[in-house]
């Protein structure tokens, strides 16, 4: 090449660049002339990307909000005011834990009764009923074995079974309210693990005001593996912002299935709990259009961690569809309600789409899928930008949630290598978040499974477990090797990498003990 064909290159991309800025590429810059058809597939792609960049870029505007909020709180130590705290069983009202169960180990209901035990409640104000969906035989066996146990740890539990087994965890709560005694009621999942002070903060902060509480869960895990330790961190840390900085920062107060203590006339009066799969948002939200009181109390509790990938899965494909089914169903007694501002309204949005967004991440490799085979090197100005903006507010979010994962106890190496597997595991799972997500909209019947914990983790084929991960594998190799073979090798590369960053990942995704 001689000077003067470098001189024209120069020139021409210095042209080319400055009416890029100028916003003079409507279709952004491409290597080969549109058709008609290549045109109409862009117009669709790019209103999901603008859509997609926009939503993405006000809901990590958000969490770096409540991520500051929440970090505000950690360093200055502060607690939230519970008000009075109640030193006589004087006044105290009678409690009734429920705890739903189906297909759990009998050691694991065991470990839930010696939880309670712990609880410094009055032993006598207080009782725990386990509500079965499991056969009569097993009711029995779990009978004969906890029943002996509480009586020697001096806490009054009962065993209740359904004989019709409907209306999902709803269903069941509702079942056992029927046979509960007590005028505040306590919902807890049987491996939720809480502080001995809990259940007298609960009860304190309805005495001083509110109607409901609630209180922020960490992650605990029963057999070291890979994503199980990984999802401690994601629970010890993100749920400072999901929930925390949230309540913190007087936004949508969602409550959360494995921990809520409320006053028995409130839950009567907004019609028990919905018989759907979503009865922790539903609830939320009902309780809020009646203008009820929402808290959060200074008492972190514990659930178990799935241990694989594809319990992980499971239990994610169940939330997604509660998020999707309660925005359905709910949008509108949301927006209608005349007691949340229009700011706890939004917030509510945000947190019904939150679990949908996880798609994102495959709608983003799809569209440059796309982009790639009609020969568009670089998009538009306003995506480019959108684009920039998202960056630049996740590079702030990374920075909070490392200051955050410091105060909770990690290293800046435990942050950095869980950081990366986090964004590794949730773009591996974006794919079935996405399918599951148009299936959730299509359809209100989904298949309500509990999440596999302990060694029932393993009893689930890999191969169909991985199913959508695996058909998007295959499907970007052969669009790496149409890419090949028409000479597309600059857009080869791009997928070539996202193809490499999959394989890799299926390292966190394979079950292993």
């Amino acid at each position: 090449m001689n000077i003067n064909n470098y001189i024209e290159i120069k020139e021409l991309t210095k042209e080319v660049i400055q009416q890029y800025l100028m916003n003079q590429y409507p279709w952004g810059i491409i290597t080969r002339p549109l058709t008609p058809v290549a045109m109409a597939i862009l117009s669709i792609t790019y209103a999901i990307t603008v859509a997609m960049l926009v939503l993405s870029l006000i809901q990590i505007s958000v969490f770096v909000r409540y991520g500051i909020t929440s970090l505000r709180y950690l360093k200055t130590h502060g607690r939230i005011d519970n008000s009075r705290i109640i030193d006589s069983t004087h006044g105290l009202p009678f409690v009734s834990v429920l705890i739903p169960i189906k297909n759990e180990d009998i050691l694991t209901v065991k470990r839930s009764i010696r939880n309670m035990a712990v609880l410094n409640y009055p032993r006598n104000l207080f009782e725990v009923l386990f509500i079965s969906d499991d056969p009569e035989y097993y009711v029995n066996s779990l009978v004969r074995e906890i029943i002996p146990l509480a009586d020697k740890l001096g806490i009054n539990v009962r065993v209740i079974r359904r004989e019709v087994n409907k209306g999902y965890k709803g269903g069941a709560l509702n079942y056992g309210i029927k046979y509960a005694k007590g005028s505040v009621i306590a919902v807890f999942d049987v491996d939720t693990v809480v502080p001995s002070d809990y259940l007298i903060k609960a009860v304190n902060a309805l005495l001083s005001g509110y109607d409901t509480v609630t209180g922020v869960w960490k992650g605990y895990y029963t057999s070291n593996t890979v994503v199980s330790k990984l999802l401690k961190f994601i629970y010890d840390v993100y749920n400072e912002v999901f929930f925390r900085g949230r309540f913190l920062s007087g936004s949508f107060p969602a409550l959360t299935g494995n921990n809520i203590v409320i006053w028995r006339n409130v839950l009567e009066s907004v019609g028990g709990f919905c018989e759907c799969t979503g009865e922790d948002l539903d609830i939320t939200i009902r309780l809020r259009a009646k203008g009820y009181r929402v808290g959060l109390i200074d008492s972190d509790v514990y659930v178990e961690v799935p241990q694989t990938y594809l319990a992980l899965k499971k239990q994610y494909s169940r939330w997604l569809f509660s998020s999707i089914w309660n925005f359905k169903h709910n949008l509108r007694l949301l927006l209608s309600s005349k007691d949340m501002t229009i700011w706890e309204k939004v917030d509510g949005i945000l947190w019904m789409l939150q679990l949908p967004s996880l798609s994102f991440a495959a709608l983003s490799i799809l569209i440059t899928v796309i982009l790639s085979v009609i020969g568009i090197l670089v998009p538009p100005m306003p995506i480019l930008l959108l684009e920039t903006l998202n960056a630049i507010t996740v590079l702030s979010l990374a920075m909070v949630l490392w200051s955050i994962s410091r105060r909770v106890g990690y290293s800046t190496r435990d942050f950095l290598i869980n950081t990366a597997r986090s964004a590794l595991l949730a773009m591996i799972m974006s794919f079935p978040m996405l399918i599951y997500s148009v299936e959730s909209l299509i359809t209100d019947e989904w298949e309500w499974i509990p999440t596999p914990k302990g060694y029932s983790t393993y009893r689930y084929p890999i191969l169909r477990g991985l199913v959508h991960e695996l058909s998007i594998t295959l499907m970007l190799a052969a669009v790496m090797v149409i890419l090949i073979l028409n000479d597309q090798l600059i857009f080869m590369f791009y997928i070539a990498d996202i193809l490499a960053i999959l394989l890799y990942g299926f390292s966190l995704v394979i079950p292993r003990r």
